[in-house]
């Protein structure tokens, strides 16, 4: 008898809760509000700045007037990797 009762009980919760409205799902978290589509504001695209392809002041002259006799050579061929690079 006991089983029973908390079984109708149980079913009569359920039912009460599948009769509310939306409202009362969303502000127990039982259901999501989708976003409205048409209050999305809209992103201007990227782009780059003007002076995108200059370097800072002294970075051009670092790797010529540098003295280079101190490298191993695998940072010798990285910084000519690099001038390459940069000259294009």
């Amino acid at each position: 008898m006991r089983i029973l009762r908390t079984l109708l009980l149980l079913s009569a919760m359920c039912g009460l809760l599948a009769a509310c409205g939306t409202a009362s799902k969303e502000k127990w978290g039982l259901a999501k509000s989708a976003p409205n589509e048409y209050m999305v504001a809209p992103r201007a695209p990227l782009s780059l700045p003007p002076e995108y392809d200059l370097l800072p002041v002294g970075v051009e002259n670092y790797y010529q007037n540098n003295d280079d006799a101190d490298l191993s050579e695998a940072d010798q061929g990285l910084l000519d990797k690099i001038s390459k690079s940069g000259s294009k």
